[in-house]
């Protein structure tokens, strides 16, 4: 199979890696700093998952590079430029090939759908972290769940479930944990609230989540984020598996903050990097959704423009 990694940054290199390693040919796009360096050493995976070194990608460094079109492409760019990618990648999809995002945040697929079409879309829920270390070289720091592939967007027409579980065989293939869930939006907008309440404060303070965890005063911030972002997500009709937003708190803090106690933000490693974050598609999409419903979310709010003014000054 002919797959294309829409992003190869960390993530994304471990897909593709992986993926070319269980045969398939990979073209990753990314940035030339990691991939000049794949393009003479291979591609280096570390960590959790074992040490790997991967060659023969095809490595292309813009969307207008590409001549050829694709069996899969899995989308790992950042949110800010999902957008813009869907429009460069519609050229290259064949007929009845599927586009997966597996990407932070709130609205990439429905971003995506309105521009190829919900019937091509996959949502995907990465739940695993890794950072690239160096040129070349991507650590596997922590998973705390399966890869999750499921339909895009509740109520559209979505592609054919065994479509999507082919794409989940193929990943299992490859060494990635993954599963099928018909009800993948429940688990997205998990991890938007973990991520709203980790993320952002992770970054501005320098923290990991283990240490925004045991802190009281980050506690209650976290809390008010996921409050306000429950309520957003009440009022788009999302049907949630939590009976309320301190029962969502209860498995935060038991279940999904433990076995990533270590893992830095992958925020601060973009401001570190001098980067735009994500934090569109995670608190501000929170706050531009409570505004459409005419709710408000002032924590959310306030820490959406605090993140804004450390980009000012960090890019």
């Amino acid at each position: 199979m002919h797959i294309l990694i829409a992003g190869a940054g960390a993530l994304g290199s471990v897909f593709g890696g992986f993926l070319r390693k269980a045969g398939h040919q990979v073209t990753l796009l990314g940035r030339a700093w990691h991939l000049n360096a794949i393009g003479v050493k291979g591609l280096r995976i570390e960590g959790i998952w074992g040490s790997h070194t991967v060659e023969n990608f095809t490595l292309t460094t813009s969307p207008d590079n590409l001549t050829e079109s694709y069996d899969l492409i899995l989308v790992t760019v950042k949110s800010y430029d999902t957008e813009t990618m869907a429009a460069k990648l519609a050229p290259f999809v064949k007929k009845g090939a599927l586009t997966v995002s597996l990407q932070n945040g709130l609205g990439n697929s429905e971003i995506l759908s309105a521009v190829l079409g919900a019937d091509n879309i996959v949502s995907g829920r990465v739940i695993f972290g890794a950072e690239i270390t160096e040129p070349g070289l991507v650590n596997v720091t922590v998973i705390a769940d399966d890869v999750v592939l499921g339909p895009p967007v509740k109520g559209a027409k979505i592609p054919e479930p065994d479509k999507i579980t082919a794409i989940v065989g193929l990943l299992l293939e490859a060494g990635i944990p993954c599963r099928y869930d018909e009800n993948i939006q429940d688990l997205i907008w998990a991890k938007a609230f973990y991520n709203c309440a980790l993320n952002p404060l992770g970054a501005l303070f320098g923290m990991n989540y283990g240490q925004l965890a045991d802190n009281q005063n980050a506690r209650l911030v976290m809390e008010k984020v996921v409050l306000e972002a429950f309520q957003v997500a009440l009022s788009r009709e999302v049907v949630l598996p939590w009976e309320s937003p301190e029962h969502f708190l209860e498995v935060f803090y038991k279940e999904m903050v433990p076995p990533t106690r270590n893992h830095r933000p992958s925020m601060l490693q973009d401001l570190e990097r001098g980067r735009l974050t994500e934090i569109d598609a995670l608190n501000g999409r929170i706050l531009s959704w409570a505004e459409k419903a005419g709710l408000s979310v002032p924590v959310n709010e306030t820490i959406t423009q605090l993140i804004k003014i450390k980009e000012r000054y960090t890019i």
